[in-house]
C-alpha cells in the first residue's frame, strides 16, 4: 500500500494529479499522448484516466502514478443524467485493475439524492477490495453531483461529504474547494484522510486558476486533481509546472505565473 501511495504523494505529503478521464463519454478532440507527455514534463505526479488511456499510453505515462476511473457513465449521446438518475457502479473488478497495473482507483461519490445509500455501499465495497491488494482508493465526493445550489456546497454538507468518505475507508478524498477559505479549512481539518481539490470548470484566466489552487492548499488540501485547466491550456507543460511550484514548493501565485510568462 505504501509503495503505491507514494506513486502519487511525494515525501512532502502532497500530490498533483492530472485528471484526464473526460473522454469517458467519447466527446473529446485531443491526443492523449500530447497531453500526458506535457503533463509529465511539467512535473505532475500522477494521472487519473480511463481504462483505454491507461492501457494504450503506458510509455508516455512513464513513472507517473496511475489511477483508473471506475465508472462508465454512457456516451455523450444519452439524454439522462448518469450521476443523479442512476446509482454508481463499475464494470471493472479490482482484479481487472491489477491486470491493468494501476496504482489506484477513483470512484464517484454522489450523495444527497435517492441513490445516496447505494452509492456509499458501492464505494465501501471497492475500498474493501482495494485493501486486500494494496491498491489506493479515492472517492470524488460531490453532494448532488455538480450542483450549483448554495445548499449543496454549505459547510455542513461539504463536511458530511468528506467525513463520510473517510469513515468508509478511502485513502483520500477528491472534492470541490468551496470558499470562504476559513470555513473550508474546518472541513479539511475534520477529515482524517488527505483532501485533494478538483480543478473544476475550465477558466480562461491563469491567475484565477493558480489563485484557486493556492487557496485550496492554504485551506489544508494536500494537493490537486486537476484536468481541463491543464490539458485544455495552450501551454500544458507550463501550467503543470506552475501548479507543481504551488503544490510542492509553496510558491506564491506571482511566482507561479512567471513560469507561464505572465
Amino acid at each position: 500500500m505504501n509503495n503505491r501511495y507514494y506513486r502519487f504523494f511525494r515525501e512532502d505529503g502532497k500530490a498533483l494529479i492530472l485528471a484526464f478521464d473526460h473522454g469517458i463519454g467519447g466527446d473529446i478532440w485531443i491526443n492523449p499522448a500530447t497531453v500526458i507527455k506535457a503533463a509529465a514534463a511539467g512535473g505532475m505526479d500522477g494521472i487519473l484516466s480511463t481504462y483505454g488511456v491507461l492501457k494504450n499510453f503506458k510509455k508516455e505515462i512513464g513513472k507517473m502514478g496511475t489511477m483508473l476511473r471506475m465508472e462508465v457513465y454512457g456516451s455523450r449521446l444519452i439524454t439522462y443524467d448518469p450521476l443523479l438518475e442512476r446509482p454508481m457502479g463499475s464494470p471493472y473488478t479490482i482484479e481487472d485493475c491489477l491486470q491493468l497495473g494501476v496504482d489506484g482507483v477513483m470512484t464517484m461519490g454522489i450523495i444527497g439524492n435517492e441513490h445516496d445509500t447505494a452509492n456509499l455501499n458501492y464505494i465501501a465495497g471497492i475500498v474493501a477490495a482495494c485493501n486486500k491488494y494494496g491498491i489506493i482508493s479515492g472517492a470524488e465526493m460531490l453532494p448532488n453531483a455538480f450542483s450549483s445550489k448554495l445548499e449543496d456546497r454549505s459547510t455542513k454538507v461539504m463536511n458530511i461529504a468528506c467525513r463520510v468518505a473517510a469513515e468508509i475507508g478511502v485513502d483520500f478524498v477528491k472534492t470541490v474547494y468551496v470558499k470562504p477559505l476559513e470555513e473550508f479549512r474546518k472541513i479539511v481539518a475534520n477529515c482524517y484522510v488527505p483532501v485533494l481539490a478538483l480543478g473544476g470548470a475550465p477558466l480562461n484566466e491563469d491567475r484565477i486558476i493558480l489563485e484557486n489552487a493556492h487557496q485550496a492548499l492554504e485551506a489544508g488540501c494536500k494537493g490537486l486533481v486537476i484536468g481541463r485547466n491543464v490539458w485544455g491550456h495552450k501551454n500544458i507543460e507550463g501550467m503543470a509546472a506552475a501548479l507543481n511550484k504551488i503544490v510542492h514548493e509553496d510558491a506564491t501565485v506571482d511566482e507561479a505565473l512567471r513560469i507561464l510568462g505572465n
